[in-house]
């Protein structure tokens, strides 16, 4: 069934923070925060997680395509909520959901496609690199920003590491370099640039989706038996971004950067 309603519950639910569709076996998951340029909070978390829990066991739905709105795919996490968060607790909680959400990605028997077409930053940076394949257009741009606040993307880290290597992740944390969507190709974290990725999603989903649902799942089980994230991983990952959200110097600066637009350097 074809449009935003299916015979599947959790495709005929209306959602605050994305749109979804389903279109034969694929699902559209649209980011729907124009306001907050596509960050990423609480209910975004919950609702993308619960999104891809109920649809799980629908053997017609073999691809997931996660997509953004208005020029931006993903922003990574609110400011807005981390700054009322100061003993840390939010960003505990949302960390590990966050963290959650990646390694659902890699564990669901669906294939999940990132087409992304516009900005990508800090986690939107983990949703893309926690895909099994991205498609980016031109004039996409990719960003690791949280060493400038003062916070580090622990959470992104494992799976950015997976997909570029060590010191590729290195020096994207480092640098927060803005990274255009050759470099990234150049460094392997998107997999298609195309000036139409529309039209690059189709012809995928033409063989993606001749693939029985088993084998799907199959694959996707067996390579991550190959590259082990454990438990230890998410709880050091969480760990870090609750003590560093907490402290006084990263709430100044974040809360000094939403109030006047100025990153930490400026105006010294």
């Amino acid at each position: 069934m074809n449009g935003y309603n299916s015979m599947t519950g959790i495709l005929q639910t209306v959602f605050s923070t994305v749109k979804l569709r389903q279109d034969g076996g694929t699902v559209t998951i649209r980011i729907d925060r124009p306001e907050a340029q596509n960050s990423i909070n609480s209910v975004l978390l919950s609702e993308m997680r619960s999104i891809l829990t109920g649809i799980e066991e629908n053997t017609e739905i073999k691809v997931v395509i996660l997509e953004g709105t208005n020029g931006i795919f993903c922003t990574g996490m609110d400011f807005r909520a981390l700054t009322s968060d100061v003993e840390g607790k939010l960003a505990s909680r949302d960390s590990e959901e966050y963290y959650e959400l990646l390694k659902q990605f890699s564990s669901t028997g669906k294939i999940i496609v990132s087409k992304v077409d516009g900005r990508v930053n800090a986690g939107g940076i983990g949703l893309v690199a926690a895909s099994d394949i991205v498609i980016a257009s031109e004039r996409s741009t990719f960003a690791l920003s949280e060493a400038l606040f003062g916070l580090l993307p622990a959470c992104v880290l494992p799976y950015l590491i997976r997909r570029i290597g060590y010191q590729k992740a290195l020096m994207m944390t480092l640098t927060t370099q803005v990274y255009p969507c050759e470099r990234a190709y150049e460094l392997g974290l998107i997999d298609v640039k195309a000036n139409d990725p529309d039209n690059e999603v189709r012809k995928l989903l033409l063989r993606l989706t001749k693939l029985e649902a088993q084998t799907i799942k199959g694959a996707k089980n067996y390579l991550e038996k190959l590259w082990i994230i454990d438990e230890q991983t998410k709880q050091l990952a969480v760990n870090t971004i609750s003590e560093l959200a907490g402290s006084d110097q990263v709430q100044t600066t974040i809360k000094n950067y939403l109030s006047t637009g100025r990153f930490p350097w400026e105006g010294k």
